[in-house]
């Protein structure tokens, strides 16, 4: 397929775009390295237009087959170069073979619940007794704690296993230890500190692990210790008179749990994924069929499926609900029981729309416009969607945003950034100054924990401590296309690329000197029109969520003048039908 890219024809230029967006960024073209560009094109006829969103992925000759068509097998690491993990395993199959109770206490988020619920399948397939724990979002909180540790202990488990948490829970830990207790971590999160004196860390991204599996979500390392504890057991012919599990048709849990954590898509998570929703398209676990089926998808599945459409509603029971239904759902095998909690996720998960909206608009209300960063509070805003209206302030107002639900006395908070401003080490900084009784993050989300009567102090000092001069303003896309290029073939090859997701985001391109025909709203905060050039052709096009944005006005009150406009491009599937579409990020007037 040969596309007509402009500003490519061979020479990749990096052509800057002066004018300021809607959004207020400043686009400009990626600039491939012609080197991998021309190799793909010269020695494996790669068409110019395929080749330069390869090469702007880092992809070249050596790896273009890994990266396309990513296996397993070429990838798998050995569990064994996991800190930690041998020993993990020789304790949990010894514990396995006396037929003893195991526990596992696991986050309230995607990554949790399938991090939970893939060693409860493991262990329900072959036989071990296990009860599981998800702490409550609201009156329990992140991590561990000693009453649901006591609470399992109580229930005869010989063994507690943490799942995407437990790394920075020394204190609770030691009190376990002390109370007899034994515990294994498993996780993904970053050490800050000395490491609890737990059996075990399995933890790629504690200080003295040298795995190189840093970019694994906690279902990916859980996903690794149960392949080691199944090679283990082999070897003891455990299975000599019992079925073995087949691992791979897990995979469906460890794609959803990696897309939902949000990170990166190295080769490893791209071959997890991959396979992964091949298995979700024909999965046989019972929850997942139902959550699909509730969620009245017909088509394919793909990862945005699982990022927004599947993994909102196992979260909705954490957020809003109560925490172990996601969980509850995945390994359950009733089908009536399954139809009977996909429905309960689905309320959830409407409620929880509802009830962000509503924190949302008041949030906006509350919003001092002089102010550098967002930082608002409010008494009846729920603790358990604050991080989401954080981000949502952020996206629309490009400004770092903190929401805070206040409580009495002590107030839960939440905070997003932008591009170049590390709102992690602005929390930490507000800590040290005794304004937090607690907070932590990383570059672009944290939280916190305040007295009420220091919110005015906080704010203060968030402005005051934000250096904009940081704050990038540059956006990028991939290339300038025209309308005419868009067909069901172009579409195809950018999809070859997909998963789409951190490290490998979808395509954006820049279609430039368009006409605006025929906007109109959609839903409450949707615009949709008709893209047009000089020649005629059109392509249908939406703006999601641009209403009371820059991007809705311009496009609904447009007076025939011509924008460029960024987007990507995606398949809509409404009735049956399906029909190519531009998604509008952001438009800049040619004027």
């Amino acid at each position: 397929m040969e596309i007509t890219l402009k500003n490519v024809n061979g020479k990749l230029k990096n052509s800057i775009n002066k004018s300021l967006s809607a959004r207020g960024f400043y686009w400009s073209e990626r600039k491939a390295e012609e080197k991998k560009f021309s190799k793909l094109v010269d020695e494996l006829n790669v068409d110019k237009f395929f080749a330069k969103i390869l090469s702007l992925r880092d992809i070249n000759i050596e790896n273009y087959n890994d990266f396309l068509e990513p296996k397993l097998k070429n990838c798998f690491p050995n569990p064994s170069t996991l800190d930690g993990l041998d020993k993990a395993t020789e304790l949990i199959v010894e514990l396995i073979v006396k037929e003893k109770k195991i526990g596992i206490f696991g986050d309230y988020d995607v990554d949790g619940a399938t991090s939970t619920a893939i060693l409860g399948r493991f262990f329900k397939e072959i036989n071990v007794l296990f009860e599981y724990y998800i702490p409550d979002r609201i009156k329990e909180g992140y991590g561990p704690n000693i009453e649901a540790f006591r609470r399992l202990s109580e229930k005869k488990c010989e063994l507690i296993i943490t799942v995407d948490c437990g790394t920075t829970s020394n204190f609770v830990i030691k009190k376990a230890n002390d109370e007899n207790m034994t515990i294994i971590v498993v996780d993904h999160h970053q050490q800050v500190s000395d490491l609890p004196n737990a059996y075990s860390i399995i933890n790629p991204n504690k200080n003295v692990d040298n795995s190189n599996l840093i970019d694994l979500a906690a279902v990916g390392v859980t996903y690794l210790l149960i392949v080691s504890i199944n090679r283990k057991l082999k070897k003891l012919n455990f299975y000599k008179n019992k079925k073995e599990p087949n691992l791979f048709n897990y995979l469906d849990f460890v794609a959803l749990g990696t897309i939902c954590d949000v990170v990166k898509l190295d080769l490893f998570n791209r071959a997890l994924v991959k396979q992964g929703i091949k298995v979700l398209n024909k999965t046989n676990n019972l929850g997942l069929q139902h959550l699909i089926k509730s969620s009245n998808i017909s088509d394919e599945l793909n990862e945005f499926h699982l990022g927004y459409v599947l993994g909102p509603k196992i979260n909705a029971g954490g957020r809003v609900g109560k925490s172990s239904k996601g969980v509850e759902l995945l390994l359950s095998e009733n089908s009536s029981h399954c139809m009977i909690i996909a429905d309960e996720l689905n309320k959830f998960n409407e409620e929880r729309k509802k009830i962000e909206k509503q924190v949302e608009e008041s949030a906006i209300k509350k919003i001092l416009k002089n102010k550098k960063i967002i930082c608002v509070s409010g008494k009846d805003w729920h603790p358990g969607v604050i991080g989401i209206v954080a981000g949502r302030l952020t996206e629309k107002f490009y400004k770092p945003s903190i929401v805070i639900s206040e409580g009495r006395e002590v107030c839960k908070g939440s905070a997003r950034s932008v591009s170049g401003f590390n709102i992690g080490n602005l929390i930490k900084l507000a800590l040290e100054n005794g304004i937090l009784i607690d907070g932590g993050g990383h570059k672009m989300a944290a939280g916190l924990t305040i007295d009420k009567k220091k919110i005015p102090q906080l704010i203060d000092f968030v402005d005051k401590n934000f250096h904009e001069e940081n704050v990038s303003i540059e956006k990028y896309y991939d290339a300038k296309i025209f309308l005419s290029n868009i067909d069901l073939q172009m579409f195809e090859l950018i999809n070859k690329i997909s998963p789409f997701g951190s490290g490998n985001s979808k395509p954006k391109f820049c279609f430039e000197n368009c006409f605006i025909k025929f906007p109109k709203l959609v839903g409450n905060s949707h615009v949709s029109c008709l893209l047009s050039d000089v020649h005629g052709n059109t392509v249908k096009s939406i703006a999601f969520k641009a209403f009371e944005n820059k991007v809705g006005t311009n496009l609904l009150e447009n007076k025939g003048n011509k924008f460029n406009v960024i987007g990507q491009i995606n398949l809509n599937s409404w009735n049956g039908r399906e029909s190519l579409q531009i998604l509008i990020e952001d438009i800049i007037s040619t004027i």
